[in-house]
């Protein structure tokens, strides 16, 4: 039942993404509307969706790339349609562990999002950023982070998506950016829940995790799929604290990696998070410190979150309590 509704919303997603043109926006209070008062909340997660005041983006700022007149699809959903083929990267030293060449054999055009997660090569990895990876475009070279202690084969095993990584390791990747901060998160998570950090432990743990209800994805896939296309990206909260911020520079992003958000949210949920009670005034309070404009926005993003680029225009926005 669950695989045939994740069926329907990449139909949904495809068809969206297929009539809203790719476009820049400011990501600013001047541009987006967090709606406050119109969370969509299920069990101990709470949505709080940001809007574009126009229909889905500042169409008048459109990027003039004719990629982009081109269907978004998600990276996982790439990966299963076999539209991208991804492979280690060697250099003079031999294999290459903080990069991974993927290549697009598509029509589409393909988000890829920092902490989007794969399991096999050499060794598995999280993506240290977040990119398009152009429609028929040649080799793309990729920064990750390794997620899996004690295992790197001489024999390469197929790539694999596993997810997105929960908000603790996806923090330390946007900013950060550095692997031993990612190493200590995840053993911090693992020493949490008494797993020493071994060989795909972090997956494992990942994929056990006894709070990734499918009823969480089917109720926020379910609120999307009553909704338009025009939200630029949401607020995440869980008990007494935000999980984090992210913002897209057009809808059509958005709904490519809504799926891939709500799994990673999930995931980032703690035994001890309750209900989310977060105030209206507690969230604005955040938006504040990184949506009046862009001198505050830039300012508090270079220690609390990350601005993505392509083509030297902003694509996606982190931030974090």
């Amino acid at each position: 039942m669950f695989k045939l509704l994740y069926i329907r919303v990449c139909f949904f997603i495809l068809l969206f993404g297929s009539i809203c043109q790719f476009a820049t926006a400011q990501l600013t209070y001047n541009e987006l509307t967090v709606q406050y008062d119109s969370p969509w909340t299920f069990k101990k997660l709470q949505l709080i969706p940001i809007r574009f005041k126009g229909k889905g983006g500042d169409t008048n700022a459109a990027i003039q790339i004719n990629a982009f007149n081109k269907p978004v699809i998600s990276f996982n959903q790439a990966l299963k349609q076999h539209k991208i083929v991804i492979k280690e990267n060697t250099s003079d030293g031999g294999a290459d562990v903080s990069t991974l060449m993927i290549k697009n054999k598509s029509n589409d055009n393909v988000l890829l999002l920092s902490g989007d997660m794969v399991q096999g090569g050499k060794q598995d990895r999280a993506f240290g950023k977040t990119i398009i990876i152009p429609a028929g475009k040649g080799k793309n070279y990729v920064p990750v982070f390794c997620i899996e202690k004690g295992r790197w084969d001489d024999k390469v095993r197929p790539f694999k998506h596993a997810g997105t990584a929960d908000a603790g390791v996806r923090k330390q990747i946007d900013i950060t950016q550095r692997q031993s901060k990612v190493w200590k998160q995840i053993d911090n998570e693992l020493a949490a829940k008494n797993k020493k950090n071994q060989t795909s432990e972090y997956l494992k743990a990942y994929n056990d995790s006894l709070i990734d209800d499918t009823s969480y994805l089917r109720f926020f896939i379910n609120k999307m799929k009553q909704s338009d296309s025009s939200y630029a990206g949401f607020i995440a909260v869980t008990g007494k604290r935000i999980i984090n911020s992210e913002i897209f520079s057009g809808s059509d992003l958005c709904l490519s990696a809504y799926i891939d958000m709500v799994k990673s949210y999930v995931h980032s949920i703690l035994p001890d998070d309750g209900i989310p009670v977060k105030t209206h005034d507690e969230i604005k309070f955040f938006t504040d410190k990184f949506l009046p404009d862009k001198p505050t926005q830039k300012k508090y993003l270079t220690t609390n979150g990350r601005m993505y680029y392509y083509n030297n225009e902003v694509i996606h926005l982190v931030a974090y309590e």
